[in-house]
């Protein structure tokens, strides 16, 4: 395990890399000259990722000697194995293998979807998208074993306050400017398992826009922090699956914040009395949320070692909020965790 420390003002960002072990794949075993499939989906260091034993489903493109030859099959689980129909064998030529997961080639958040690209994905957030790729394979009895790769990256924010003397309640939670509609590009080789070849990319990142991860329906649902991390991103919107793209430093052009940034409305209290005590009266507008009680606070996604979110990989911002004097700067410790989800 590599561990890095960075400061950077009043920033401070860790990060964490590890490989991560494999599961044991789920097979269909075959005999004769049919084609069948093993699917297997590396160990995550995060909930919610999808892993061998929770993928229940993948479609698969092939084409040998440069024709298609599958177009879009349905590769379901049954049980411990797998099953798809009808049944192709196999022929004289290598055959290259694309699938992937879950099925979006007929949800209007696709542009189109073929053999190696799924074009203009427009992210919610929500879906955990795999890709696999295997290729030059030739006729055998054993099966065809798709190892799949995570192609988006998991953001996740995690809020505390240790500060006895103050209340801290956040209403609602955004990441700014961040892209939401892409288009990805399968590798032209094999994602083989613990190998660092194979890996898809992203293009044409486009359509900036606020993502709402956190949302409190009434004010009886809003969050109070305590000196427990909590993940807001968890038993919500659920919304933590992001398109992997460079990030940007966070400015104020005098009416806006530029940039990508983590934006968190909130209120703060004496504990003691129950006083307010921010926004106050004399809070600038632009730390004001419209149509709200609330104030803003914004952190920075980048770090000085952070630049970009990377396919496959997790990223935990943890923010602590611990100042009641926001008429001067607000101390807060940021640490961005990040984990490799890729084997």
């Amino acid at each position: 395990m590599k561990t890095l420390y960075v400061i950077l003002a009043s920033i401070v960002g860790t990060g964490m890399i590890t490989s991560c072990s494999d599961n044991e794949p789920v097979v269909e075993r075959d005999t004769g000259n049919a084609i069948s499939f093993g699917a297997l989906v590396p160990n995550t260091t995060r909930s919610a990722a999808t892993t061998t034993s929770t993928i229940n489903s993948f479609q698969v493109y092939a084409f040998t000697a440069g024709k298609p030859y599958m177009e879009n099959v349905t590769v379901n689980r049954d049980g411990a194995t797998w099953s798809y129909s009808p049944i192709m064998y196999w022929p004289e030529t290598p055959v290259n293998f694309y699938a992937y997961s879950p099925d979006i080639s007929n949800s209007p958040d696709v542009e189109s979807s073929g053999l190696n690209s799924i074009v203009n994905y427009n992210n919610q957030g929500s879906t955990d998208f795999l890709y696999a790729v295997t290729v030059g394979q030739v006729a055998k009895s054993t099966p065809v074993m798709m190892n799949f790769r995570h192609a988006m990256s998991k953001v996740n924010v995690r809020l505390s306050s240790s500060n006895s003397a103050i209340r801290v309640t956040v209403n609602h939670i955004s990441l700014l400017n961040v892209n939401h509609k892409g288009s990805f590009t399968f590798p032209s080789v094999s994602t083989a398992a613990g190998s660092q070849q194979g890996v898809g990319s992203w293009s044409n990142l486009n359509s900036p826009l606020d993502i709402l991860i956190f949302y409190a329906l009434s004010p009886e649902d809003a969050l109070t922090l305590t000196s427990t991390p909590v993940d807001v991103t968890e038993n919500n919107l659920n919304i933590d699956y992001m398109l992997p793209q460079p990030l940007t430093t966070v400015d104020f052009n005098g009416s806006e914040f530029t940039g990508n940034a983590i934006q968190v409305d909130c209120e703060i209290f004496d504990a003691a009395s129950g006083a307010k005590i921010w926004p106050r009266q004399d809070t600038p507008d632009y730390l004001l949320v419209p149509q709200s009680s609330c104030g803003r606070l914004i952190y920075p996604l980048t770090t000085a070692t952070l630049t970009e979110w990377k396919t496959g990989c997790s990223y935990i911002y943890n923010i602590k909020i611990d100042n009641p004097n926001v008429l001067k700067p607000i101390d807060f410790n940021v640490t961005v965790d990040e984990f490799n989800i890729d084997n």
